[in-house]
């Protein structure tokens, strides 16, 4: 099961490079994060829609692995100036800060009202 497709994935540091490779292993680390939280089986994940913050930490898992295998090909004399260097931080911090907003209701979709969210706002800008 996808959970995210090519078309989510709208940062241009991505472009020119084959992203499927990436949503592929994002799938593997949505149903573990899932498993994590208490869903027993990928058989409840709901997937019509797929909660938003779910959708999102496929899209950021997948670009933080894509500047992962990234850093170093460019500048590898000043890391500090690797724009993979610099976009994994802010992924990665990103991806760490939905894994604490993510439960399991939202992979089952029982979320009946809106304590049943995480009420959570930051802003990230990629």
């Amino acid at each position: 099961m996808s959970y995210i497709s090519t078309s989510d994935i709208s940062d241009k540091i991505a472009d020119g490079f084959d992203i499927t490779p990436y949503i592929l292993e994002a799938d593997q680390a949505v149903e573990d994060l899932a498993e994590r939280v208490g869903v027993r089986t990928v058989s409840d994940i709901k997937t019509n829609p797929v909660h938003y913050k779910i959708r999102r930490y496929a899209t950021v898992y997948s670009l933080m692995r894509l500047c992962q295998d990234r850093i170093g090909a460019i500048n590898p004399d000043m890391p500090e100036s690797n724009k993979y260097l610099i976009q994994y931080g802010m992924y990665k911090k990103e991806l760490d800060s939905l894994v604490q907003q993510i439960g399991a209701r939202m992979f089952t979709g029982d979320i009946s009202s809106i304590s049943d969210r995480v009420s959570s706002v930051e802003i990230w800008r990629g």
